[in-house]
Protein backbone atom coordinates (compact mmCIF):
# COMPACT_ATOMS: atom_id res chain seq x y z
CA UNK A 1 0.00 0.00 0.00
CA UNK A 2 1.72 3.31 -1.13
CA UNK A 3 1.33 6.26 1.34
CA UNK A 4 -1.22 8.24 -0.30
CA UNK A 5 -3.73 5.22 0.37
CA UNK A 6 -3.49 5.72 4.00
CA UNK A 7 -4.04 9.88 3.07
CA UNK A 8 -6.97 8.83 1.23
CA UNK A 9 -8.11 6.66 4.53
CA UNK A 10 -7.72 9.66 6.36
CA UNK A 11 -9.80 11.77 4.49
CA UNK A 12 -12.36 9.30 3.63
CA UNK A 13 -13.14 8.74 7.80
CA UNK A 14 -12.96 12.55 7.83
CA UNK A 15 -15.83 12.54 5.30
CA UNK A 16 -17.53 9.82 7.53
CA UNK A 17 -17.78 11.59 10.60
CA UNK A 18 -18.70 14.41 8.92
CA UNK A 19 -21.79 12.33 7.19
CA UNK A 20 -22.64 11.48 10.90
CA UNK A 21 -22.31 15.13 12.67
CA UNK A 22 -24.36 16.29 9.07
CA UNK A 23 -26.90 13.79 9.62
CA UNK A 24 -27.41 14.94 13.46
CA UNK A 25 -27.39 18.74 12.82
CA UNK A 26 -30.51 17.76 10.54
CA UNK A 27 -32.46 15.40 13.13
CA UNK A 28 -31.32 18.40 15.86
CA UNK A 29 -33.18 21.04 13.42
CA UNK A 30 -36.23 18.71 12.68
CA UNK A 31 -36.57 18.66 16.69
CA UNK A 32 -36.35 21.88 16.82
CA UNK A 33 -38.95 22.52 14.61
CA UNK A 34 -41.03 19.98 15.79
CA UNK A 35 -41.15 21.36 19.38
CA UNK A 36 -41.82 25.18 18.04
CA UNK A 37 -44.37 23.54 15.67
CA UNK A 38 -45.82 20.85 19.07
CA UNK A 39 -43.97 22.09 22.53
CA UNK A 40 -47.00 23.95 24.39
CA UNK A 41 -44.44 24.49 27.64
CA UNK A 42 -42.09 26.95 28.83
CA UNK A 43 -39.50 24.23 28.60
CA UNK A 44 -40.39 23.21 24.93
CA UNK A 45 -40.64 26.90 24.02
CA UNK A 46 -36.90 27.70 25.73
CA UNK A 47 -35.09 24.50 23.90
CA UNK A 48 -36.37 26.10 20.19
CA UNK A 49 -33.50 28.78 19.32
CA UNK A 50 -30.62 26.69 21.14
CA UNK A 51 -31.29 23.19 19.62
CA UNK A 52 -32.17 25.28 15.71
CA UNK A 53 -28.73 26.66 16.25
CA UNK A 54 -27.04 23.93 17.25
CA UNK A 55 -28.24 21.37 14.09
CA UNK A 56 -27.97 24.63 12.15
CA UNK A 57 -24.45 24.52 13.33
CA UNK A 58 -23.46 21.08 13.07
CA UNK A 59 -25.26 20.64 9.49
CA UNK A 60 -24.12 24.47 7.70
CA UNK A 61 -20.55 23.64 9.08
CA UNK A 62 -20.48 20.19 8.02
CA UNK A 63 -21.72 20.73 4.64
CA UNK A 64 -19.26 23.62 3.52
CA UNK A 65 -16.44 20.88 4.95
CA UNK A 66 -18.17 18.01 2.73
CA UNK A 67 -17.83 20.31 -0.39
CA UNK A 68 -14.36 21.20 0.28
CA UNK A 69 -13.35 18.18 1.12
CA UNK A 70 -13.45 16.14 -2.55
CA UNK A 71 -10.86 19.33 -3.88
CA UNK A 72 -8.51 19.10 -0.89
CA UNK A 73 -8.45 15.63 -1.41
CA UNK A 74 -7.66 16.32 -5.14
CA UNK A 75 -4.60 18.80 -4.24
CA UNK A 76 -3.13 16.58 -1.62
CA UNK A 77 -3.10 13.93 -4.38
CA UNK A 78 -1.31 16.30 -6.65
CA UNK A 79 1.39 17.19 -4.27
CA UNK A 80 1.85 13.86 -3.08
CA UNK A 81 2.73 12.71 -7.01
CA UNK A 82 4.15 15.76 -7.41
CA UNK A 83 7.07 15.29 -4.26
CA UNK A 84 6.25 12.48 -2.04
CA UNK A 85 8.63 13.22 0.64
CA UNK A 86 7.57 16.73 0.87
CA UNK A 87 4.22 15.92 1.22
CA UNK A 88 4.89 12.93 4.07
CA UNK A 89 6.71 15.66 5.93
CA UNK A 90 3.72 18.38 6.20
CA UNK A 91 1.54 15.89 7.08
CA UNK A 92 3.11 14.55 9.57
CA UNK A 93 3.43 18.32 10.74
CA UNK A 94 0.03 18.81 10.13
CA UNK A 95 -1.22 15.48 12.60
CA UNK A 96 1.08 17.10 15.13
CA UNK A 97 -0.17 20.47 15.17
CA UNK A 98 -4.00 19.46 15.17
CA UNK A 99 -3.47 16.89 18.21
CA UNK A 100 -3.62 19.84 20.65
CA UNK A 101 -7.14 20.35 19.77
CA UNK A 102 -8.17 17.11 21.47
CA UNK A 103 -7.00 18.53 24.45
CA UNK A 104 -9.76 21.92 24.21
CA UNK A 105 -12.38 19.33 23.11
CA UNK A 106 -12.33 17.80 26.17
CA UNK A 107 -11.91 20.81 27.94
CA UNK A 108 -14.88 22.40 26.04
CA UNK A 109 -16.78 19.11 27.08
CA UNK A 110 -15.95 19.26 30.90
CA UNK A 111 -16.99 23.27 31.41
CA UNK A 112 -20.17 22.30 29.48
CA UNK A 113 -20.90 19.26 32.00
CA UNK A 114 -19.95 21.28 34.91
CA UNK A 115 -22.61 24.28 33.31
CA UNK A 116 -25.32 21.68 33.07
CA UNK A 117 -24.63 20.09 36.50
CA UNK A 118 -25.04 23.69 37.75
CA UNK A 119 -27.83 24.52 35.89
CA UNK A 120 -30.00 21.70 36.45
CA UNK A 121 -29.04 21.60 40.17
CA UNK A 122 -28.65 24.59 41.31
CA UNK A 123 -30.66 27.33 38.93
CA UNK A 124 -34.04 27.45 37.76
CA UNK A 125 -33.68 29.67 34.83
CA UNK A 126 -34.92 27.55 32.02
CA UNK A 127 -32.80 29.81 29.07
CA UNK A 128 -29.80 28.89 30.79
CA UNK A 129 -30.77 25.22 31.11
CA UNK A 130 -31.74 24.89 27.23
CA UNK A 131 -28.51 26.50 26.25
CA UNK A 132 -26.78 24.10 28.48
CA UNK A 133 -28.67 20.57 26.97
CA UNK A 134 -27.50 22.59 23.39
CA UNK A 135 -24.00 22.69 24.32
CA UNK A 136 -23.97 19.15 26.52
CA UNK A 137 -25.40 18.35 22.08
CA UNK A 138 -22.12 20.23 21.10
CA UNK A 139 -19.74 18.10 23.69
CA UNK A 140 -21.05 15.04 23.32
CA UNK A 141 -20.66 15.21 19.40
CA UNK A 142 -17.19 16.36 20.09
CA UNK A 143 -15.90 13.61 22.19
CA UNK A 144 -17.40 11.09 20.18
CA UNK A 145 -15.77 12.64 16.91
CA UNK A 146 -12.64 12.85 18.71
CA UNK A 147 -12.44 9.64 19.96
CA UNK A 148 -12.72 8.12 16.31
CA UNK A 149 -10.32 11.25 15.38
CA UNK A 150 -7.56 10.57 17.27
CA UNK A 151 -7.34 6.61 16.95
CA UNK A 152 -7.22 7.46 13.36
CA UNK A 153 -4.50 10.07 13.70
CA UNK A 154 -2.61 7.74 15.84
CA UNK A 155 -2.68 5.22 13.33
CA UNK A 156 -2.05 7.90 10.37
CA UNK A 157 0.86 9.06 12.30
CA UNK A 158 2.52 5.46 12.71
CA UNK A 159 2.22 5.03 9.22
CA UNK A 160 3.53 8.81 8.50
CA UNK A 161 6.85 7.40 10.38
CA UNK A 162 6.94 4.45 8.84
CA UNK A 163 7.28 6.17 5.52
CA UNK A 164 10.01 8.56 6.64
CA UNK A 165 12.56 5.92 7.89
CA UNK A 166 12.21 4.07 5.23
CA UNK A 167 13.21 6.91 2.72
Amino acid sequence: MNFYQHTQNWYNGELFEGKIILFSGIIITIISLLIWKYGTTPNAKSLIIPLLSVGLLFSLGISTMMISYPKRMEESELTYNKNAPEFILSEKKRVEDFQVLYKYSVGFAAVSFVLTIMAFGFMENRIFQSICIALMLVSVSLIIIDHFSKERAKIYYIEIQKHLETK
